[in-house]
């Protein structure tokens, strides 16, 4: 769920929270939100500062997974694993 940053619209009548500013997570099919829940005062949308992702310049080798401290695992038959 993506996290959503509000404020109040007018500084004066809104509540401690809410003057702030505060985030929410909020799943994508609903709207945003108009009032505080709080003090049910108007509230607008921030824009986000940005997000940031861990970016791999390539893909992960056997010998780089083992030095990592992960176990590889490699399908031999129906269901049967063996160890690299």
């Amino acid at each position: 769920m993506p996290l959503y940053e509000y404020i109040t619209t007018d500084s004066e009548k809104g509540c401690r929270i809410c003057r702030q500013g505060f985030e929410l997570r909020r799943p994508l099919d609903r709207p945003p939100l108009d009032l505080c829940p709080l003090c049910r005062n108007p509230v607008k949308k921030l824009l986000s500062k940005g997000v940031t992702s861990p970016k791999i310049a390539k893909p992960l080798s056997v010998t780089d997974a083992k030095k990592a401290g992960f176990t590889v695992l490699e399908r031999r038959d129906q269901g049967t694993y063996e160890k690299l």
